[in-house]
């Protein structure tokens, strides 16, 4: 289940962040490598994911924060299930209320825009969060990806 759900965010983040896609896949291949590792475990094969980590949320409401691990052009993906039928997602610099109801991903940049959900209403609550640990790159050698800017996109409709 969570293998389809990665590939998923994996290939929206490919769209939306391609630098940080291809440093988050050369991370996973240095780990699978073992490289870099004291020991292995043999779950390490089956990470599938260009995300260094993933927190599940389930029924509780997030503060408005920032993630202070990820540098500061690496985005977070948070995606949202359950069977509750209001959600609000407040991203604070912006003054951005997002209806994130079941069935929602944002892309944002963590680091940057404080953010959180403070509450909801209807049922039952998921928020899987994928980010990216800074000290995780570093220590593998990746660069930080650049900002993401408009001429990313731009040249993909010039064909």
């Amino acid at each position: 289940m969570t293998a389809n759900f990665n590939i998923i965010c994996n290939a929206i983040t490919a769209l939306v962040a391609p630098e940080q896609y291809d440093a988050g896949m050369a991370a996973t291949q240095l780990i699978k490598s073992g490289q870099h590792l004291y020991e292995t475990h043999q779950s390490i094969y089956h990470w599938n994911s260009v995300w260094s980590g993933c927190s599940v949320i389930v029924n509780r409401s997030t503060p408005i924060h920032r993630d202070a691990g990820a540098a500061p052009t690496d985005y977070d993906f948070l995606s949202s299930s359950g069977t509750h039928k209001r959600c609000v997602l407040d991203v604070y610099e912006l003054g951005a209320r997002l209806w994130y109801p079941p069935g929602t991903g944002v892309v944002q940049l963590g680091r940057i825009f404080r953010h959180g959900v403070r509450k909801w209403d209807g049922g039952e609550r998921i928020c899987c969060a994928l980010f990216v640990k800074d000290a995780v790159h570093d220590r593998l050698e990746q660069r930080r990806p650049n900002w993401v800017s408009y001429n990313d996109y731009i040249c993909l409709t010039l064909k």
